[in-house]
């Protein structure tokens, strides 16, 4: 996959990014990493690639990053429904601005691919099972924020012929996640190997599709790869359904924990299911998720009780 020219990844330094720089460094691409380091770490890439420490959204500090740069994989956001409730306007800033920051300083600086990482919250509360024909209605500041995102992707794809892409991340787990504390896997997986009850927001019975980060690398490569696919959405997901309660119920199995689980009141600005097709996915970008949510959890308690140690 080589290409004439590097790739920047902001927020190169987070979960979903340093995997992917290490992939990317793997398959011989050369990357320069955005990233504030507010909750990345420098450590978890220390030798794959060149970073650098600033603001995604600062011309000043992406447009130089992008010299001779052949693409962009936007990871660098506000993340996660709960903080955006509590404060919308720094959601707004670091999510849909950051976002349309970055595009204008792609487009002048030439660059013809941008990856946008999106999110199933864009969609909201919408019939199941979810998908790229369904009318969007989000339900928090951070859905409405990525869901500005690709809207933006796609007007920069038809004013400009850049090829902007959307990737639709359903609940992403795995390696370099341990900071992801509104995460339902590593804030399981933490507090169970701590020997914790694991802490549910309403009874469980909501659900999620929680996909392995090696598959969403897996995505982002396709959607480097494809050509045609500019203001082009897609859904990532496994397309299996599994409740909350599930889940936690997995993690203490595989952890052998026997701290239980305690239930808190459900947090506003969650929706109740999730169950997605990718159909598009498979068809467009010739991807499929090829990890089962047992083995990506035994992969991902591994990692943790290695960081840990």
């Amino acid at each position: 996959m080589a290409r004439n020219g590097h790739i920047v990844v902001t927020g190169g330094c987070g979960f979903v990014g340093a995997n992917l720089v290490h992939r990317l460094a793997a398959a011989g691409e050369e990357v320069v990493v955005v990233d504030d380091l507010r909750t990345g770490r420098r450590e978890h890439v220390e030798g794959r690639c060149r970073v650098v420490v600033g603001d995604a959204g600062d011309p000043e500090v992406l447009g130089p990053a992008l010299r001779g740069c052949s693409a962009v994989v936007h990871l660098a956001s506000e993340t996660g429904v709960a903080p955006s409730v509590e404060d919308p306007l720094r959601d707004l800033k670091g999510n849909a601005v950051t976002t349309v920051m970055a595009l204008e300083a792609a487009r002048r600086a030439g660059v013809r691919r941008f990856v946008f990482s999106s999110s199933g919250a864009a969609l909201g509360e919408v019939e199941q099972p979810l998908h790229e024909g369904r009318v969007p209605h989000p339900l928090s500041p951070y859905g409405a924020g990525k869901l500005a995102g690709e809207a933006y992707c796609q007007a920069y794809s038809a004013s400009f012929g850049m090829e902007a892409v959307a990737l639709r991340f359903s609940n992403v787990y795995g390696p370099f996640s341990a900071h992801k504390r509104n995460n339902a896997v590593p804030r399981f997986v933490t507090r169970a190997l701590r020997g914790e009850p694991l802490e549910i927001y309403g009874d469980g019975s909501r659900s999620r599709d929680f996909i392995h980060v090696d598959d969403i690398c897996s995505a982002i490569e396709r959607a480097l790869q494809t050509e045609g696919i500019g203001g082009e959405v897609f859904q990532l997901a496994t397309g299996v359904e599994t409740t909350v309660k599930e889940l936690a119920d997995t993690v203490l199995e595989l952890t052998g924990s026997t701290a239980g689980i305690v239930h808190r009141p459900a947090r506003p600005g969650e929706v109740e299911r999730t169950s997605v097709d990718v159909s598009k996915a498979a068809r467009v970008l010739g991807w499929r998720p090829r990890i089962s949510l047992t083995e990506g959890l035994c992969s991902t308690i591994e990692w943790f009780g290695s960081a840990r140690s």
